[in-house]
């Protein structure tokens, strides 16, 4: 996978586009919209066979980052949501691959 093209910078940019809508449109809910986020994680870690779990941190590498950069409240609960149910799925990835 590409440092600058592999297809964690996707979900990366994703997240950080759906965070910037979520910034702007206050009728958007967290749950529902971080859902619809989260299913495109799923939906690309079934249609390929690689490192789930490194797909998943890198991912959440970058929104770690793009969280420290922003200081809009909206945004930043987006992306904080994000890297928690990243996490999650992380260790739920890690717990299973240990079975």
């Amino acid at each position: 996978m590409s440092d600058k093209y592999g297809p964690y910078v996707q979900m990366g940019i994703l997240a950080e586009r759906m965070a910037a809508h979520f910034q702007t449109d206050a009728n958007l809910v967290l749950e529902a919209h971080l859902a619809h986020y989260m299913d495109e994680v799923e939906v690309n870690i079934a249609a390929h066979r690689f490192d789930h779990v490194g797909f998943m941190e890198r991912i959440r590498d970058r929104l770690e980052t793009a969280l420290q950069a922003t200081s809009e409240l909206r945004r930043s609960e987006f992306l904080q949501a994000a890297v928690a149910r990243l996490r999650d799925g992380i260790d739920r990835h890690q717990i299973a691959a240990e079975r």
